[in-house]
Protein backbone atom coordinates (compact mmCIF):
# COMPACT_ATOMS: atom_id res chain seq x y z
CA UNK A 1 0.00 0.00 0.00
CA UNK A 2 1.41 3.39 -0.97
CA UNK A 3 0.61 4.99 2.46
CA UNK A 4 2.27 2.30 4.45
CA UNK A 5 5.21 3.58 6.47
CA UNK A 6 8.58 2.08 5.82
CA UNK A 7 9.85 -0.17 8.56
CA UNK A 8 12.83 1.01 10.66
CA UNK A 9 16.00 -0.93 9.77
CA UNK A 10 18.91 -0.97 12.25
CA UNK A 11 21.02 -2.70 9.65
CA UNK A 12 20.59 0.17 7.22
CA UNK A 13 21.36 2.71 9.99
CA UNK A 14 24.62 0.94 10.93
CA UNK A 15 25.78 0.74 7.33
CA UNK A 16 24.89 4.41 6.72
CA UNK A 17 28.20 6.32 6.89
CA UNK A 18 26.64 9.64 7.85
CA UNK A 19 24.82 8.27 10.91
CA UNK A 20 27.76 6.14 11.88
CA UNK A 21 30.07 9.18 12.04
CA UNK A 22 27.64 11.11 14.28
CA UNK A 23 27.19 8.18 16.68
CA UNK A 24 30.96 7.70 16.88
CA UNK A 25 31.61 11.34 17.75
CA UNK A 26 28.95 11.38 20.48
CA UNK A 27 30.28 8.18 21.98
CA UNK A 28 33.82 9.58 21.98
CA UNK A 29 32.70 12.76 23.78
CA UNK A 30 30.86 10.77 26.47
CA UNK A 31 33.83 8.46 27.00
CA UNK A 32 36.23 11.44 27.16
CA UNK A 33 34.09 13.31 29.72
CA UNK A 34 33.70 10.24 31.91
CA UNK A 35 37.42 9.48 31.74
CA UNK A 36 38.37 13.15 32.46
CA UNK A 37 36.14 13.32 35.53
CA UNK A 38 37.46 10.06 36.91
CA UNK A 39 41.09 10.78 36.13
CA UNK A 40 41.01 14.60 36.91
CA UNK A 41 43.87 15.58 39.25
CA UNK A 42 43.16 16.51 42.88
CA UNK A 43 43.79 20.10 44.01
CA UNK A 44 43.57 22.09 47.24
CA UNK A 45 41.82 25.39 47.88
CA UNK A 46 41.66 27.69 50.92
CA UNK A 47 38.36 29.43 51.67
CA UNK A 48 38.15 32.31 54.20
CA UNK A 49 34.85 32.39 56.07
CA UNK A 50 33.62 35.20 58.38
CA UNK A 51 31.81 33.70 61.37
CA UNK A 52 29.74 35.82 63.83
CA UNK A 53 30.26 35.04 67.52
CA UNK A 54 26.85 34.26 69.00
CA UNK A 55 26.31 32.77 72.45
CA UNK A 56 22.57 33.39 72.60
CA UNK A 57 20.47 30.43 73.79
CA UNK A 58 23.61 28.76 75.18
CA UNK A 59 24.39 27.61 78.71
CA UNK A 60 26.55 30.73 79.17
CA UNK A 61 23.65 32.95 78.13
CA UNK A 62 21.33 31.30 80.64
CA UNK A 63 23.95 31.86 83.37
CA UNK A 64 24.29 35.55 82.46
CA UNK A 65 27.83 35.04 81.16
CA UNK A 66 28.91 36.99 78.08
CA UNK A 67 31.82 36.72 75.68
CA UNK A 68 34.33 39.57 75.74
CA UNK A 69 36.44 39.16 72.64
CA UNK A 70 36.13 39.50 68.88
CA UNK A 71 32.54 39.73 67.69
CA UNK A 72 33.50 38.26 64.32
CA UNK A 73 36.23 35.71 63.50
CA UNK A 74 37.74 34.65 60.17
CA UNK A 75 38.30 30.92 59.71
CA UNK A 76 40.56 29.76 56.86
CA UNK A 77 39.42 26.31 55.64
CA UNK A 78 41.61 24.22 53.32
CA UNK A 79 39.76 21.64 51.19
CA UNK A 80 40.79 19.01 48.61
CA UNK A 81 38.66 18.30 45.55
CA UNK A 82 38.75 17.51 41.85
CA UNK A 83 40.35 20.39 40.00
CA UNK A 84 37.35 20.97 37.76
CA UNK A 85 35.14 21.45 40.88
CA UNK A 86 37.38 23.89 42.76
CA UNK A 87 36.09 27.14 41.24
CA UNK A 88 32.48 26.39 42.22
CA UNK A 89 33.13 25.63 45.91
CA UNK A 90 32.72 28.61 48.28
CA UNK A 91 31.86 29.53 51.88
CA UNK A 92 28.20 28.58 51.37
CA UNK A 93 29.29 24.94 51.09
CA UNK A 94 30.73 24.96 54.65
CA UNK A 95 29.15 24.82 58.09
CA UNK A 96 31.23 26.55 60.80
CA UNK A 97 30.01 26.72 64.38
CA UNK A 98 31.33 27.37 67.87
CA UNK A 99 30.86 24.75 70.57
CA UNK A 100 29.11 27.36 72.74
CA UNK A 101 27.64 24.96 75.29
CA UNK A 102 31.11 24.12 76.56
CA UNK A 103 31.22 27.53 78.32
CA UNK A 104 29.70 27.28 81.82
CA UNK A 105 32.15 29.32 83.93
CA UNK A 106 33.92 32.66 83.77
CA UNK A 107 37.57 33.16 82.82
CA UNK A 108 39.82 32.87 79.77
CA UNK A 109 38.35 30.01 77.75
CA UNK A 110 39.16 28.41 74.38
CA UNK A 111 35.94 27.47 72.61
CA UNK A 112 36.39 24.70 69.97
CA UNK A 113 35.45 25.54 66.40
CA UNK A 114 33.71 22.86 64.33
CA UNK A 115 33.90 22.81 60.52
CA UNK A 116 31.92 20.45 58.29
CA UNK A 117 30.80 20.25 54.67
CA UNK A 118 27.21 20.60 53.55
CA UNK A 119 25.33 17.45 52.58
CA UNK A 120 26.27 16.01 49.18
CA UNK A 121 29.48 18.07 49.09
CA UNK A 122 32.06 16.59 46.72
CA UNK A 123 35.21 17.64 48.59
CA UNK A 124 37.17 16.83 51.74
CA UNK A 125 38.20 19.19 54.54
CA UNK A 126 41.97 19.01 54.96
CA UNK A 127 42.47 21.57 57.79
CA UNK A 128 41.24 24.86 59.19
CA UNK A 129 42.61 27.71 61.34
CA UNK A 130 42.00 28.87 63.98
CA UNK A 131 40.69 25.76 65.63
CA UNK A 132 39.47 27.57 68.77
CA UNK A 133 37.90 30.91 69.66
CA UNK A 134 39.73 32.60 72.55
CA UNK A 135 37.91 35.11 74.76
CA UNK A 136 37.28 36.14 78.34
CA UNK A 137 33.89 35.14 79.74
CA UNK A 138 32.22 36.88 82.67
CA UNK A 139 29.09 38.67 83.87
CA UNK A 140 28.79 42.09 82.20
CA UNK A 141 29.24 45.21 84.33
CA UNK A 142 29.44 48.95 83.66
CA UNK A 143 30.16 52.24 85.38
CA UNK A 144 30.01 55.91 84.40
CA UNK A 145 33.30 57.80 84.66
CA UNK A 146 34.67 61.25 83.87
CA UNK A 147 37.29 61.71 81.17
CA UNK A 148 40.69 62.96 82.31
CA UNK A 149 42.74 64.86 79.74
CA UNK A 150 46.52 64.37 79.91
CA UNK A 151 49.08 66.60 78.21
CA UNK A 152 52.82 65.85 78.09
CA UNK A 153 53.30 69.47 79.29
CA UNK A 154 51.87 72.92 78.62
CA UNK A 155 54.79 74.20 76.55
CA UNK A 156 52.53 74.13 73.47
CA UNK A 157 50.96 77.49 74.46
CA UNK A 158 52.55 80.59 72.92
CA UNK A 159 54.08 83.23 75.22
CA UNK A 160 51.48 85.81 76.25
CA UNK A 161 48.68 83.26 76.13
CA UNK A 162 47.25 80.78 78.63
CA UNK A 163 45.15 77.67 78.33
CA UNK A 164 41.55 77.94 79.50
CA UNK A 165 39.37 75.19 80.92
CA UNK A 166 39.00 72.14 78.68
CA UNK A 167 35.63 71.74 76.95
CA UNK A 168 34.58 68.17 76.17
CA UNK A 169 31.68 67.27 73.89
CA UNK A 170 30.95 64.55 76.48
CA UNK A 171 32.39 64.99 79.96
CA UNK A 172 31.60 61.43 81.02
CA UNK A 173 31.35 58.03 79.34
CA UNK A 174 30.38 54.48 80.27
CA UNK A 175 32.93 51.72 80.74
CA UNK A 176 31.42 48.35 79.78
CA UNK A 177 32.97 44.90 80.06
CA UNK A 178 33.47 41.82 82.23
CA UNK A 179 32.84 42.56 85.89
CA UNK A 180 36.30 41.39 86.94
CA UNK A 181 38.01 43.82 84.58
CA UNK A 182 35.61 46.75 85.01
CA UNK A 183 36.43 46.68 88.72
CA UNK A 184 40.09 47.27 87.84
CA UNK A 185 39.39 50.51 85.97
CA UNK A 186 40.68 53.45 88.00
CA UNK A 187 40.50 56.26 85.42
CA UNK A 188 39.48 57.01 81.87
CA UNK A 189 42.18 59.11 80.21
CA UNK A 190 42.81 60.71 76.84
CA UNK A 191 46.36 61.67 75.91
CA UNK A 192 46.53 64.85 73.83
CA UNK A 193 49.54 66.50 72.21
CA UNK A 194 50.13 69.18 69.57
CA UNK A 195 52.85 69.44 66.95
CA UNK A 196 53.10 73.24 67.14
CA UNK A 197 52.68 76.12 69.56
CA UNK A 198 49.10 77.35 69.96
CA UNK A 199 47.86 80.93 69.96
CA UNK A 200 44.30 80.09 68.93
CA UNK A 201 41.64 77.80 70.30
CA UNK A 202 41.87 74.26 68.92
CA UNK A 203 39.32 71.42 68.68
CA UNK A 204 40.56 67.84 68.28
CA UNK A 205 39.10 64.33 68.34
CA UNK A 206 40.12 62.21 71.32
CA UNK A 207 40.14 58.48 72.03
CA UNK A 208 39.71 57.79 75.76
CA UNK A 209 41.07 54.56 77.22
CA UNK A 210 40.38 52.82 80.53
CA UNK A 211 43.43 52.38 82.78
CA UNK A 212 44.11 50.73 86.14
CA UNK A 213 45.72 52.23 89.24
CA UNK A 214 49.17 51.83 87.64
CA UNK A 215 48.17 53.63 84.45
CA UNK A 216 48.13 50.45 82.37
CA UNK A 217 45.35 49.86 79.86
CA UNK A 218 42.62 47.48 81.07
CA UNK A 219 41.82 44.66 78.66
CA UNK A 220 38.40 43.51 77.46
CA UNK A 221 36.56 46.71 78.43
CA UNK A 222 35.20 49.21 75.93
CA UNK A 223 34.24 52.86 76.08
CA UNK A 224 30.60 53.64 75.27
CA UNK A 225 29.79 57.27 74.42
CA UNK A 226 26.66 59.04 73.22
CA UNK A 227 28.29 59.88 69.90
CA UNK A 228 30.77 58.12 67.65
CA UNK A 229 33.34 60.90 68.09
CA UNK A 230 34.32 62.73 71.28
CA UNK A 231 35.90 66.14 70.78
CA UNK A 232 38.06 68.28 73.02
CA UNK A 233 38.19 72.05 72.68
CA UNK A 234 41.30 73.68 74.14
CA UNK A 235 40.58 77.40 74.67
CA UNK A 236 43.70 79.50 74.15
CA UNK A 237 43.31 82.81 75.97
CA UNK A 238 45.26 86.03 75.69
CA UNK A 239 46.64 87.37 78.97
CA UNK A 240 45.41 90.86 79.85
CA UNK A 241 44.40 93.09 82.78
CA UNK A 242 40.77 94.15 83.10
CA UNK A 243 38.76 96.49 85.33
CA UNK A 244 36.11 94.66 87.36
CA UNK A 245 32.49 95.56 86.71
CA UNK A 246 28.95 94.10 87.02
CA UNK A 247 25.48 94.55 85.53
CA UNK A 248 21.99 95.21 86.85
CA UNK A 249 18.94 93.29 85.64
CA UNK A 250 15.27 93.96 86.35
CA UNK A 251 15.96 97.67 86.80
CA UNK A 252 12.91 99.97 86.62
CA UNK A 253 13.28 102.35 83.73
CA UNK A 254 13.38 105.57 85.78
CA UNK A 255 15.77 104.36 88.49
CA UNK A 256 19.19 105.99 88.16
CA UNK A 257 21.65 103.30 89.31
CA UNK A 258 24.53 105.76 89.09
CA UNK A 259 23.22 107.16 92.38
CA UNK A 260 24.01 103.81 94.02
CA UNK A 261 27.45 103.29 95.58
CA UNK A 262 28.98 100.19 93.91
CA UNK A 263 32.38 98.83 95.00
CA UNK A 264 34.38 95.61 94.45
CA UNK A 265 36.65 93.49 96.62
CA UNK A 266 39.21 93.79 93.81
CA UNK A 267 39.14 96.50 91.19
CA UNK A 268 41.36 94.87 88.56
CA UNK A 269 42.16 91.26 87.67
CA UNK A 270 44.68 89.48 85.51
CA UNK A 271 42.53 87.57 83.05
CA UNK A 272 42.68 85.21 80.13
CA UNK A 273 40.24 86.17 77.38
CA UNK A 274 39.45 84.99 73.89
CA UNK A 275 41.35 87.37 71.66
CA UNK A 276 38.43 87.72 69.24
CA UNK A 277 36.05 88.66 72.10
CA UNK A 278 37.83 92.01 72.60
CA UNK A 279 36.66 92.38 76.21
CA UNK A 280 37.18 95.80 77.76
CA UNK A 281 36.00 94.98 81.29
CA UNK A 282 35.74 91.97 83.57
CA UNK A 283 31.98 91.69 84.15
CA UNK A 284 31.65 89.27 87.09
CA UNK A 285 27.87 88.83 86.85
CA UNK A 286 24.36 90.24 87.09
CA UNK A 287 22.70 91.78 90.13
CA UNK A 288 18.91 91.44 90.18
CA UNK A 289 17.03 94.47 91.47
CA UNK A 290 14.69 92.04 93.27
CA UNK A 291 17.64 91.34 95.59
CA UNK A 292 18.44 95.00 96.33
CA UNK A 293 17.34 96.29 99.74
CA UNK A 294 17.75 99.79 101.09
CA UNK A 295 21.26 100.18 102.48
CA UNK A 296 24.22 97.82 102.05
CA UNK A 297 23.92 94.71 99.85
CA UNK A 298 26.80 92.29 99.24
CA UNK A 299 26.87 89.79 96.36
CA UNK A 300 29.60 87.16 95.95
CA UNK A 301 30.56 85.76 92.56
CA UNK A 302 32.71 82.63 92.25
CA UNK A 303 35.50 83.19 89.76
CA UNK A 304 35.26 79.54 88.66
CA UNK A 305 31.69 80.15 87.45
CA UNK A 306 32.51 83.14 85.25
CA UNK A 307 32.31 81.94 81.64
CA UNK A 308 33.29 85.04 79.64
CA UNK A 309 36.91 85.11 80.87
CA UNK A 310 39.27 83.25 83.18
CA UNK A 311 40.63 84.91 86.32
CA UNK A 312 44.35 84.15 86.48
CA UNK A 313 44.84 85.59 89.98
CA UNK A 314 44.55 83.36 93.04
CA UNK A 315 41.03 84.59 93.86
CA UNK A 316 38.08 82.30 94.60
CA UNK A 317 35.36 84.96 94.83
CA UNK A 318 34.83 88.61 93.93
CA UNK A 319 32.43 90.51 96.17
CA UNK A 320 30.25 93.33 94.85
CA UNK A 321 28.84 95.80 97.41
CA UNK A 322 25.85 97.89 96.38
CA UNK A 323 24.59 100.61 98.71
CA UNK A 324 21.06 101.83 97.95
CA UNK A 325 20.80 105.40 99.34
CA UNK A 326 18.51 106.22 102.26
CA UNK A 327 16.36 108.38 100.01
CA UNK A 328 14.75 105.10 98.96
CA UNK A 329 12.08 103.75 101.31
CA UNK A 330 10.27 100.44 101.82
CA UNK A 331 6.54 99.85 101.98
CA UNK A 332 4.67 96.57 102.50
CA UNK A 333 1.53 95.80 100.53
CA UNK A 334 -0.89 92.94 101.28
CA UNK A 335 -1.92 91.41 97.99
CA UNK A 336 -4.80 88.98 97.43
CA UNK A 337 -3.05 85.63 97.07
CA UNK A 338 -5.84 84.18 94.97
CA UNK A 339 -4.97 86.45 92.05
CA UNK A 340 -1.92 84.60 90.79
CA UNK A 341 -1.37 84.08 87.07
CA UNK A 342 0.13 80.64 86.35
CA UNK A 343 1.87 80.29 83.00
CA UNK A 344 3.44 77.43 81.00
CA UNK A 345 1.24 74.74 82.52
CA UNK A 346 2.23 71.29 81.13
CA UNK A 347 -0.04 69.95 78.40
CA UNK A 348 -2.90 67.85 79.71
CA UNK A 349 -2.77 69.34 83.21
CA UNK A 350 -4.29 72.11 85.26
CA UNK A 351 -2.63 74.09 88.07
CA UNK A 352 -3.79 76.15 91.02
CA UNK A 353 -2.31 77.87 94.05
CA UNK A 354 -2.58 75.48 96.98
CA UNK A 355 -2.74 78.01 99.80
CA UNK A 356 -1.93 81.69 99.53
CA UNK A 357 -4.68 83.75 101.08
CA UNK A 358 -2.47 86.82 101.46
CA UNK A 359 0.84 87.86 99.95
CA UNK A 360 3.15 90.45 101.53
CA UNK A 361 5.03 92.37 98.86
CA UNK A 362 7.85 94.69 99.95
CA UNK A 363 8.17 97.56 97.48
CA UNK A 364 11.17 99.91 97.36
CA UNK A 365 11.19 103.37 95.80
CA UNK A 366 11.25 107.07 96.47
CA UNK A 367 8.66 108.23 99.01
CA UNK A 368 6.57 110.15 96.48
CA UNK A 369 6.60 107.22 94.03
CA UNK A 370 5.50 104.75 96.71
CA UNK A 371 2.52 106.96 97.52
CA UNK A 372 1.11 106.38 94.03
CA UNK A 373 1.00 102.57 94.39
CA UNK A 374 -1.96 100.48 95.60
CA UNK A 375 -2.07 96.75 96.41
CA UNK A 376 -4.17 96.23 93.27
CA UNK A 377 -1.23 97.46 91.15
CA UNK A 378 0.91 94.49 92.16
CA UNK A 379 0.58 91.48 89.89
CA UNK A 380 1.73 87.97 90.89
CA UNK A 381 3.03 85.38 88.40
CA UNK A 382 4.21 81.78 88.65
CA UNK A 383 6.08 80.40 85.64
CA UNK A 384 6.05 76.57 85.57
CA UNK A 385 8.58 76.21 82.73
CA UNK A 386 11.52 75.57 85.14
CA UNK A 387 9.78 72.40 86.38
CA UNK A 388 8.07 71.27 83.15
CA UNK A 389 10.31 68.19 82.92
CA UNK A 390 10.33 67.33 86.63
CA UNK A 391 6.99 68.35 88.13
CA UNK A 392 4.97 66.11 90.41
CA UNK A 393 1.25 65.57 90.31
CA UNK A 394 0.17 67.25 93.50
CA UNK A 395 2.14 69.95 95.31
CA UNK A 396 5.18 71.66 93.77
CA UNK A 397 7.21 74.46 95.35
CA UNK A 398 7.51 77.35 92.87
CA UNK A 399 8.85 80.90 92.75
CA UNK A 400 6.48 83.87 92.65
CA UNK A 401 7.41 86.88 90.52
CA UNK A 402 5.81 90.16 91.55
CA UNK A 403 5.58 93.19 89.25
CA UNK A 404 4.09 96.66 89.60
CA UNK A 405 1.74 97.79 86.88
CA UNK A 406 2.01 101.28 85.43
CA UNK A 407 5.12 102.07 87.46
CA UNK A 408 8.72 102.34 86.31
CA UNK A 409 10.39 103.87 89.37
CA UNK A 410 9.88 101.21 92.10
CA UNK A 411 10.65 97.51 92.46
CA UNK A 412 9.46 94.52 94.53
CA UNK A 413 12.19 93.32 96.87
CA UNK A 414 12.68 89.72 97.98
CA UNK A 415 12.29 86.12 96.84
CA UNK A 416 8.87 84.55 97.29
CA UNK A 417 7.64 80.99 96.90
CA UNK A 418 4.33 79.18 97.09
CA UNK A 419 2.99 75.69 96.55
CA UNK A 420 1.25 75.00 93.25
CA UNK A 421 -1.03 71.98 92.90
CA UNK A 422 -0.82 70.30 89.48
CA UNK A 423 -3.53 67.82 88.49
CA UNK A 424 -4.96 66.14 85.38
CA UNK A 425 -7.01 68.28 83.06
Amino acid sequence: MSNERKKFSLRKLIYNDKYLIIISVLAAVVIWCATSMNLSPETVKTISVSVPVDFSDSAADQLGIKSFGDEMINVDVTISCKKYLAKDINADDLNITLQTNEVTTKGNIEVPIRVSANDNADFNIVSFYPTVYRAYFDVEDSKVMDIEIKYPDESFIETGYVMGNNLLSESSITVVGPKTYVSRVKNVVANVSFDEMLSKTQTVDIKPIAVDEFGDRVEYVKIVAKNDTITLTVPVLKQTTLDVTSSFIGKPLKVDETKFDVSYSVNRVNAGVLEEAELKNANVGNIDFAQLNVGKNVFSFKTSEIDTFTVLDDIDTIDVTVVVPSSYKKKTFYVDGNNVDITNIPDGYKAEVASLSSFEAVVIGQRDDLATINAEDIRLFVDLSPIKDSFNKGLNKCTITATIENNDSCWVYGTYTTEIRIFND
